[in-house]
């Protein structure tokens, strides 16, 4: 009985034990899995973690390198810009820009590196070494023809094997219309090996390839429109200079024009101005007589006075003194009036810059009546009707030549004579000149040219037909308003308002 119930109890000893052998197997193996679980998460995690790292990056660089192109102030500025991103971005990588253009010349060379495996005074000369070694026909062929970024041998585009480089990255930035045909600018990765070729980043650095040639295109056309403007100005101040010189040249038409009779003008009262020179010296001679007695020895005084006074009688003194004052008031009387012509000569003949001030239109007729006064002397009338105060912003110089121009042509349209009437009125804010003459007229079909460059109905050689399109455009610079009425037969009326200055 006992023997029975110690193998019964051992029998159920061992189904315990083989119970739990099963449950610790059991129990190891959901352990294993356990681990191996976690093992597989966390390698999950990892991946994630250096997708996110790499995304993170991918991200930065593509970001950063958006910011900055468009902050650029130059083409010149975004490549060396992208280079040195790229630079920091890229993994083992040599980065050099170059431009190639139809003639398979180099230019705009650029570059950056990370290698430290030379002197970095001796990178500039190997990189070159490679440009000079490649076929540059064929690598202008394959950076003109393909949009995209390539990966080359560099024994498959080169005339020599180079012992540092194995691989390079030809990167498309952008093109150029050039006369001698396409120009090619292109980013060049170099590789010392092609283990260090890093496909997701190209990949990263192939995405902001497109945007990069935007923001080159946009540069470039900046860059085309400035030196449009830069040429624009220059051809702006080469036409103000021509401008000026045909407004110059016009002048002195019109003084040539106006020579002889601006020279008989003067003459006049310069020839009787001398002619009073030799009568006053004649009076000098007379008055030297007449003191000579002063000189005299051995008289007394009372005889010295008494011999004056006889001379003095003699040669009419009281004549002579009184004949004396009016010479020197008439020859200065006609002196003034040479420094008159003279100055308003100057005025309008020197060279004005483009400044207005507050003038008296007043004035300014009266300096080109003063001018043209010879023109009209025997045959002509002028009648002025001016106002009191006619004051406008102005260039008196120009204006001058402008009025000057008109009553010159009014001479002209009336070779018979007649009369040439000059009228101011106000207007609210304007001032209205009137410069109305009784000439032949102005045919309808002229009047829509008459301020045309170079249209005249003068014979040849007789007006340059310069005069009226000069005076419009100095009228424009004036902000003044110019009507034209005009009747064959009956005459010809220009009415310019002028703005009243403030």
């Amino acid at each position: 009985m006992e023997n029975n119930e110690t193998l019964a109890k051992l029998a159920a000893l061992e189904r315990i034990l083989a119970r739990e052998r099963l449950a610790r197997k059991e129990a190891e193996k959901q352990l294993e899995d356990y681990t191996r679980e976690l093992y597989q998460q966390e390698e999950a995690v990892n991946q994630t973690q250096q997708e996110m790292a790499t995304q993170q990056g991918q991200l930065e660089f593509l970001t950063g390198l958006l910011a900055e192109t468009w902050r650029q102030p130059s083409l010149n500025k975004i490549v060396a810009n992208y280079l040195e991103r790229t630079n920091n971005f890229m993994t083992n990588a040599h980065n050099l820009f170059v431009e190639i253009h139809a003639d398979l010349s180099y230019h705009q060379f650029q570059y950056y590196c990370q290698s430290t495996k030379q002197h970095a005074s001796t990178l500039p000369d190997s990189y070159k070494q490679v440009l000079r070694q490649f076929k540059r026909d064929e690598l202008y062929q394959q950076v003109s023809s393909e949009s995209e970024s390539q990966i080359f041998e560099i024994e498959s585009i080169s005339n020599s094997a180079n012992a540092q480089f194995s691989d390079c990255v030809l990167v498309p930035l952008y093109s150029l219309d050039l006369p001698s045909g396409k120009g090619v600018g292109i980013a060049i990765l170099l590789y010392e090996s092609q283990d260090d070729i890093n496909i997701v980043k190209l990949q990263t650095l192939e995405s902001s390839r497109s945007m990069l040639s935007v923001a080159i295109e946009r540069k470039r056309a900046e860059e085309a429109l400035q030196e449009r403007l830069v040429d624009l100005e220059t051809s702006n101040k080469m036409l103000e200079q021509t401008q000026q010189q045909l407004v110059q040249q016009e002048k002195l038409a019109s003084l040539g024009q106006l020579a002889a009779g601006v020279a008989h003008e003067i003459n006049n009262p310069v020839g009787f101005v001398l002619s009073n020179l030799d009568t006053m010296r004649e009076y000098f001679s007379d008055f030297a007589e007449i003191m000579a007695p002063l000189n005299t020895e051995n008289i007394s005084e009372q005889e010295k006075i008494v011999a004056m006074q006889a001379k003095w009688q003699s040669l009419d003194g009281n004549f002579l003194f009184d004949d004396s004052q009016e010479i020197l008031t008439s020859s200065v009387q006609g002196l003034e009036r040479v420094k008159d012509i003279v100055s308003d000569l100057s005025t309008f003949s020197r060279m004005d810059n483009d400044e207005l001030d507050s003038i008296d239109l007043n004035v300014v007729i009266e300096k080109s009546l003063n001018v043209v006064s010879n023109e009209f002397k025997y045959h002509h009338e002028i009648i002025k009707h001016l106002l009191p105060e006619a004051n406008i912003l102005g260039n008196a110089g120009k204006l001058q030549q402008v009025f000057i121009n008109l009553f010159v042509n009014a001479k002209h349209a009336m070779p018979n004579g007649g009369a040439l009437t000059i009228s101011c009125e106000k207007d609210r804010n304007k001032i209205i000149v009137r410069v109305k003459d009784q000439g032949h007229g102005i045919e309808k079909d002229h009047l829509a040219d008459i301020f045309t460059p170079f249209f005249t109905t003068k014979a040849p050689g007789e007006g340059t037909g310069l005069g009226l399109a000069i005076s419009y455009g100095i009228l424009q610079q004036h902000n003044a308003k110019v009507k034209v009425h005009s009747e064959v037969g009956v005459g010809t009326e220009f009415e310019i308002a002028f703005y009243e200055s403030i």
